[in-house]
């Protein structure tokens, strides 16, 4: 009967130990971040320059998730001491339509930020997005336009550009695997771009 109860004890503790190393397991799991770098480009024999004060701009006609990533992607930044600011704190709403680019390049230039850092969509699954229009449509590189889906679906392309000369100083190619998730995939490209941008030099 002892035998029979201590073995009962043993099995009672590995299942607890097992559940315990599978809590870990699924904690882990969840904690990974829903992002795959394609690709990353800096501007050649660049010079280190630590900007102060970014911009984070989301290029998408869905405000309310514009307006997420925005803010969700400053926070991250600035829980890791980089001065960031959501575009639509200054931009309310971005009508890529009606706005000219210097009219928000002249915007952008009054809120004191030194840098712009500008999200976009590039392909949603295997459908490349539809850009068009005039040169007069693109801000920082980006275009709305005709522009049919949103800029957390698949393929994300950002760009950082340096608001006083308008040169483009660093560029990412991403994918997201976990798309309908918009408030992780922004915490996840905060992440990233905190990461990336002081390995540059930039922050």
């Amino acid at each position: 009967m002892e035998m029979i109860m201590k073995n009962r004890r043993n099995a009672f503790a590995a299942n607890a130990l097992f559940c315990c190393l599978a809590a870990v397991i699924l904690l882990i799991s969840g904690g990974c971040s829903s992002l795959k770098v394609i690709e990353t480009w800096h501007k050649p024999a660049l010079q280190v320059h630590r900007y102060q004060k970014i911009l984070i701009l989301g290029v998408a006609r869905d405000e309310g998730k514009r307006a997420t990533f925005e803010n969700l992607v400053a926070d991250e930044l600035n829980r890791r001491d980089v001065h960031a600011v959501p575009a639509n704190t200054i931009i309310p709403f971005l009508d890529m339509d009606n706005t000219t680019r210097a009219a928000v390049v002249a915007v952008v230039k009054k809120s004191g930020c030194d840098a712009v850092l500008t999200t976009r969509a590039l392909a949603a699954g295997e459908t490349n997005t539809v850009s068009q229009g005039g040169e007069s449509a693109y801000v920082y590189g980006a275009n709305a336009r005709d522009s049919h889906y949103d800029f957390l679906r698949a393929t994300l392309q950002t760009t950082m550009y340096d608001v006083a000369t308008g040169e483009l100083l660093w560029s990412a190619t991403v994918n997201t695997f976990d798309a309908h998730k918009v408030p992780r995939i922004s915490r996840d490209l905060g992440g990233f771009f905190f990461s990336a941008l002081r390995g540059e030099g930039l922050l």
